[in-house]
């Protein structure tokens, strides 16, 4: 009964996406009830579409196929655990994010708000299609109607010039991956009976082929996700977008290709080789650290949260990548602390980011920029949104109480069992190459989110922006106020959450890891235990103690003595002064820019002004991608001289062409 419910809701969802979709031809003048009807319908569908994914994972008697399973000539759809799972995610982020989109885009009144409202969710419907592929071709078909609404959402603010070069350029890039992804799917179903899932299951590829197929997919997903260096469409691109856009494609969007990833490496190709785990695993850590070095160095919160982003996917492809080494290296239960931590920090990852890029998108509703030098203060002009925000960021600094700390709890238990089960010397060291990429990264991150929430929400206004700033509107408050509870919730309880991951990777044949109390793991030879409930009791109570013993003795403060002179704005630390120890400690990497300009002074006896400007480059767009465009422009160029409008010429090329392959045919017969 349960998966006959679960099968007739996700239908619904599917038909509220359709019908949601249609404001892209309403009547403008309906466009403010286009975009509420609109968004009322991408939430509804977004919320079924959970609840048919979670009534699927938690009934022990459910067949693979039943919350959807269609068929029509080469086409269909189909659901496993494996799919489920992301679908749980997609939908409940889904709900979330446009629940905050009722007040947060009606801003763009005016500005194509029924085009806005309709792609997003022709948007989310791609990502539900791609998670339910039961083919290549249907996944490919998905995948490119995902990736041209994003692209569309990206550049609905094409009146900005730097809109559309971003929007272009994460075109280009996804079809740079898309083309990956199809070399792979080519190889691995021309050895196959169809390009159908379950026959491609059962191909006939020998090692080397199998081998490219696997990094054409790993190099079309890794793209997908960020994963440096091709992460360069990332950090321009979601800052580029409307910020709830940039929330789901961050949330959610970039977990897709981890689904893709995981459909090939466990369906279609199997883990038959250390070394793709070891590649997995490395190029994950190093993107870690690197994401969040740069998160650190910007000052633009919505390309900090970007680069954020690439940091965490890194994370998620080395837990990912730890399970494949694991499995190849013949631990096959152990391996699966490994994918369940990948699992596990793809939803972790998905609230904490889209609450973020929704605090982010409030920050620039209140004051009109995105700059967070000029802001400072805002906790008194938005305590509720800086109360949601210090969630989020505790939460990516995986401290106590979130869902970041289970999950990256879970990533420390699998490297420490693969330490426990390394077996040579090599690998030894590779993990401990991993605990210490690993460590910065954590480190780094909290840093990162420190700095971020003190210059946004703490101290006094650095502007007359931030005094000017305002709370917001109440669906944007409960969007962000429901992914703020939902991480909390996971974070003192993650055991319901944690054992309905397991389902994916076969529930009891794992060792225990989810209990009431908190979360139990054995796998490398020792019980580790970490309790949520006995820490936040322990917390509580420590708390309750501080309070009664200053409750009596407290002091009146007063404005503190500063040689002689009152204290202002201007002497609080900025963002970029916070940066600077991590930008000296990495400055060989990070190659700073600093530009300094003298001020016209308008009187003679005046001092100087100078004004100083720092800028950090992008090292792989630096050393790789600029280097490799301005290759391409002086080869096409070139190429422009045999193009110079003649005919007799165009006459000559076609009957050299004509002569040549005249000559070939002979030599051939």
């Amino acid at each position: 009964m349960e998966n006959v419910v679960a099968m007739d809701y996700f239908t619904v969802a599917i038909v509220l996406y359709l019908i949601g979709a249609t404001t892209l031809a309403w009547p403008k003048a309906t466009e403010l009830a286009a975009h509420y009807a609109g968004t009322f319908c991408a939430a509804v569908a977004s919320g079924l579409v959970a609840y048919s994914a979670l009534a699927y994972m938690t009934c022990p008697a459910c067949d693979a196929g039943t919350i959807v399973n269609v068929k029509w000539g080469a086409y269909s759809l189909l659901t496993d655990y494996w799919s489920a799972a992301f679908l749980l995610l997609t939908g409940t982020a889904g709900m979330i994010v446009s629940i905050y989109a009722v007040d947060y885009a009606k801003g763009y009144l005016g500005n194509r708000l029924r085009a806005l409202t309709g792609l997003w969710n022709i948007f989310i419907l791609s990502m539900v299609i791609v998670l339910v592929a039961g083919d290549a071709f249907t996944f490919i078909v998905a995948w490119e109607v995902m990736a041209l609404a994003s692209f569309l959402l990206v550049n609905h603010e094409s009146s900005k010039k730097e809109t559309v070069a971003a929007a272009y350029q994460y075109m280009i890039m996804t079809h740079i991956g898309t083309a990956a992804i199809m070399i792979a799917f080519y190889l691995i179903g021309s050895h196959a009976d169809s390009m159908s899932f379950s026959d491609m299951m059962h191909n006939t590829l020998d090692d080397n082929m199998r081998s490219i197929a696997f990094l054409c997919a790993f190099a079309g997903f890794a793209l997908k996700s960020g994963i440096m260096p091709m992460h360069i469409w990332l950090p321009n691109a979601h800052p580029a977008a409307p910020s709830h856009v940039s929330a789901l494609m961050s949330g959610v969007m970039l977990k897709v290709a981890i689904y893709g990833l995981g459909r090939v490496v466990f369906n279609l190709l199997g883990i038959d080789f250390m070394w793709q785990g070891i590649l997995v695993m490395v190029a994950g850590l190093i993107s870690a650290f690197l994401g969040v070095l740069y998160a650190s160095m910007e000052n633009d919160m919505k390309r900090s949260l970007a680069y954020s982003s690439v940091e965490n996917m890194g994370i998620i492809f080395a837990a990912f990548g730890c399970g494949m080494v694991l499995y190849s290296n013949g631990n096959g239960i152990l391996s699966t602390i490994g994918f369940a931590a990948a699992l596990m920090h793809c939803f972790a990852h998905s609230f904490m980011k889209c609450l973020l890029f929704m605090s982010a998108g409030s920050v620039m509703h209140a004051t009109g920029s995105k700059n967070m030098e000029l802001m400072g203060g805002l906790i008194r002009k938005m305590p509720y949104t800086a109360a949601f925000t210090l969630v989020g960021a505790m939460s990516l600094c995986a401290l106590p109480f979130t869902s970041g700390l289970i999950s990256e709890w879970m990533v420390l238990q699998g490297y420490i069992t693969l330490a426990q089960y390394a077996g040579t010397p090599e690998m030894r060291l590779l993990v401990i190459f991993a605990f210490i990429m690993l460590g910065l990264t954590g480190a780094t991150a909290l840093g990162c989110f420190v700095r971020m929430y003190s210059v946004v929400f703490l101290g006094r206004a650095r502007n007359e922006i931030a005094e000017k700033a305002h709370e917001q509107h109440f669906f944007m408050l409960l969007g962000m106020g429901m992914d703020a509870v939902l991480i909390l919730l996971i974070g003192i309880m993650p055991d319901m959450l944690v054992n309905t991951v397991q389902e994916v990777f076969g529930g009891a044949m794992m060792m225990p890891m989810a209990l009431p109390l908190g979360l139990l793991w054995s796998g490398s030879g020792d019980y580790s235990l970490y309790c949520p409930l006995i820490l936040l009791a322990i917390f509580a109570i420590i708390v309750i103690f501080t309070g009664l013993l200053c409750y009596k003795n407290f002091e009146v403060k007063d404005v503190t003595w500063n040689c002689g002179t009152y204290p202002t704005a201007r002497q609080q630390y900025s963002a970029t002064g916070i940066s600077k120890p991590l930008r000296r400690a990495f400055d060989y990497i990070l190659q700073p820019v600093k530009e300094t300009v003298k001020i016209h002074k308008k009187r003679a006896y005046h001092g100087q002004r100078f004004n100083v400007r720092l800028s950090i480059p992008d090292l792989f767009h630096e050393k790789i991608y600029q280097p490799l465009q301005d290759l391409i422009v002086t080869t096409s160029i070139k190429f422009r001289a045999i193009q110079d409008g003649s005919v007799r010429l165009y006459i000559g090329y076609t009957m050299t062409a004509m002569i040549i392959v005249l000559i070939w045919g002979v030599l051939l017969s």
